[in-house]
This record gives structure tokens, C-alpha cells and sequence, in this order.
């Protein structure tokens, strides 16, 4: 276990920050996920600590009443915490004892939670940074009345805060790239050969995934392991995925496939600071990394996931879409020249 705070001080900052194994930021796309380095303690595995109660993951009551009480949604300790750190950890405190409480509601818990601290929280930082955090689940667990609100209560009444920043860069409204609307068209060259591209009627008659990435980006590399696996399960004739490197070098990208994840799909290269990449950022519509977008076979975009968490998310969406048997085939391979694949990668644990 890894637990928030010690002594006097539950939820001191020299000790923060740490994950229950039930993938609980996962769910959420966070974009201000990573936090700095923290003691860590020889406790249990599978618990955490908060407010000097160590929880368990059957530990739901317990749990609710912390949410309820010491640690409600107008706890002053959501402002010591905020204060000391200034990285999104009172809000992620909140994901992993909802975690615990509500194991089986989980997304509509947090969401009456935070949407209560957001609007009653005496500390306006706080109340910015909940509301911001409530955006973020809204959009992971498709509660499109959700986010809005959470969008236009952040921007209008903390508009000139880090969050209302972000919110504005990551779910603006009104963008050409969203379910229901037809792909836009594109060309870009591919990983293994600059003199050749990759186009929208490549993939024509099949459902793909376009995943807008880069080595440098942490939250691209904890999706792998999502994507390999709905891969795995689902790659060949009737789906793929197609990676678009940014802001990156070709020979970064072929060590990171020789060495970490091997991505045995399609793969297409942006040249950093190209008038390509700006071209690509806008057919898009990419506001951060990553990026994901899945495609039906007549070309209609079916989902679009942004930030943290949406390698998670458009695992199971393309699972909603394709629930067929998993293809008995081993779906065929880019030859990228970079040296034999790797069944498996050394991605950090989520």
C-alpha cells in the first residue's frame, strides 16, 4: 500500500499519490495525471490510506462514510491538500476512495460528489479543480448532459484558472471530429517508407481506430496495453488501427517498437514542426495526446476519446462494435525494418 499523509496531517503532500489495483484513474481521461515522486511505505497491497483510516477494497462502508464526513465535499483538508501540492490530488483522492465506496456505481458517485464540492466548496481553487475532475469522468462515462455542465460551470465561474484553461483546450464544444460525423479526408506518410501514405480510403470497408500518439507522452504509453489487447482479440480484415506519431522522430519510434511495445499494426509519421503537423492538428481536431478515433466501414466516426484513459475506452468500445469471436489469425504485420516484434512491453503499470 501507498497511503496520503501521515502523522497530524492526513493528506500531507510528502506522501501522495498511489493506486489501488482496480485501475481507478482508468476510468477517467485525467490530463494532469502525473504527480511527483512520494515516500512509499511497506504496507498491504490493495489498500489505501486517507485521513489516517487505511481502507481495503471491502472496506465500502467505511469508505462512504469518509466521503460523507472527515473528508465531505466541504472538508477544509480538500484546500490543504490542494494547497500543497497544486497537481490535481485532492481531486484524484476523491477517485480512489469512491474507488472503495462505490465499487459498483462508481462514475455516477463521483459525479454527485464532485458536482457538490464544486458548487458548495468554500475555496474557489478547490471548487475549479473538482469541477474539472467531474468533467473529466463525465466525458470518459458518456454523460454528454454531464459534461456540459461541468464545462460551463468551470469556464463561466472559474474562467481564468489552469482548469478552465484545459477544459477549454480539451472538450471546447462545437468540433467537426465527433461521433455521428463523417472522417475527414487525409494523407500522411507512413513510418516505414516517407515516399508513401497512408489515406482514408486505405481503410475503407473496415473499422479502424486512428490513434494520435508519441513516445514522449506517458498517459499514450499506459494505453498500450489496451490497445495491444483489442488488437489481439479483434486485428485482421474487419478491424485495425492506424498510429500517427507526433511531435516525435522516426528513429524514436522504431526503438520504442523494437524495445518496449511492438504495436504490430499500421503506422503513419508526422515530422515535428512541419506544416504537416498543424495540418493534422486541425483535420482532427487534436487538443492534446492522446488522441483516438474510431471509424465505421463507410467511414462515419463512431467514437473519440482525448487525454487519459481513452486507450481503456476505445478498447471497449471497438469490443461494442466488433462482439464477434476474437479472429483465430494472427493479424498481419508492418514491415518496418526495425528488427523482430515484441510479444510484449515494458509500459509502466497504470
Amino acid at each position: 500500500m501507498r497511503f496520503f499523509g501521515s502523522g497530524t496531517d492526513a493528506l500531507h503532500a510528502g506522501a501522495l499519490v498511489s493506486t489501488i489495483r482496480l485501475s481507478l484513474l482508468l476510468a477517467v481521461g485525467l490530463a494532469l495525471l502525473a504527480a511527483g515522486p512520494h515516500a512509499a511505505f511497506a504496507q498491504p497491497q490493495d489498500t489505501v490510506r486517507v485521513a489516517e483510516t487505511v481502507l481495503a477494497p471491502s472496506d465500502s462502508a467505511a469508505a462512504r462514510q469518509l466521503l460523507r464526513a472527515d473528508l465531505g465535499p466541504t472538508s477544509h483538508r480538500w484546500t490543504r491538500l490542494q494547497d500543497s501540492t497544486q497537481r490535481f490530488v485532492a481531486a484524484k483522492t476523491v477517485f480512489q476512495i469512491a474507488r472503495v465506496a462505490y465499487p459498483r456505481a462508481w462514475s455516477d458517485s463521483v459525479l454527485t460528489f464532485l458536482r457538490e464540492a464544486g458548487t458548495r466548496h468554500p475555496d474557489p481553487a478547490v471548487r475549479a479543480e473538482f469541477l474539472f475532475g467531474g468533467l473529466q469522468v463525465a466525458s470518459s462515462a458518456e454523460r454528454d448532459r454531464g459534461q456540459e455542465q461541468f464545462y460551463e460551470r468551470l469556464t463561466s465561474e472559474h474562467g481564468g484558472s489552469r482548469y478552465a484553461k484545459q477544459a477549454r483546450r480539451l472538450f471546447a464544444p462545437g468540433s467537426q471530429v465527433q461521433a455521428g460525423k463523417p472522417l475527414p479526408g487525409f494523407e500522411i506518410p507512413k513510418l516505414s517508407d516517407s515516399t508513401d501514405t497512408y489515406t482514408k480510403s486505405d481503410f475503407e470497408g473496415q473499422v479502424f481506430l486512428i490513434d494520435v500518439w508519441g513516445t514522449w507522452c506517458g498517459p499514450c504509453i499506459r494505453a498500450m496495453p489496451h490497445l495491444h489487447e483489442v488488437y489481439r482479440e479483434y486485428g485482421g480484415e474487419d478491424f485495425t488501427i492506424l498510429s500517427v506519431a507526433m511531435r516525435d522522430t522516426r528513429e524514436a519510434v522504431k526503438r520504442f517498437r523494437a524495445h518496449k511495445w511492438d504495436m504490430p499494426w499500421s503506422h503513419a509519421f508526422v515530422p515535428k514542426g512541419s506544416n504537416l503537423q498543424e495540418k493534422i492538428r486541425g483535420r482532427f481536431d487534436i487538443r492534446g495526446l492522446p488522441a483516438t478515433i474510431l471509424v465505421g466501414p463507410d467511414g462515419q466516426i463512431l467514437r473519440v476519446h482525448r487525454g487519459v484513459g481513452s486507450g481503456k475506452e476505445m478498447a471497449q468500445a471497438v469490443s461494442e462494435v466488433l462482439p464477434q469471436e476474437p479472429n483465430p489469425e494472427e493479424a498481419p504485420l508492418e514491415d518496418t525494418g526495425s528488427g523482430a516484434p515484441h510479444a510484449q512491453g515494458s509500459s509502466p503499470s497504470l
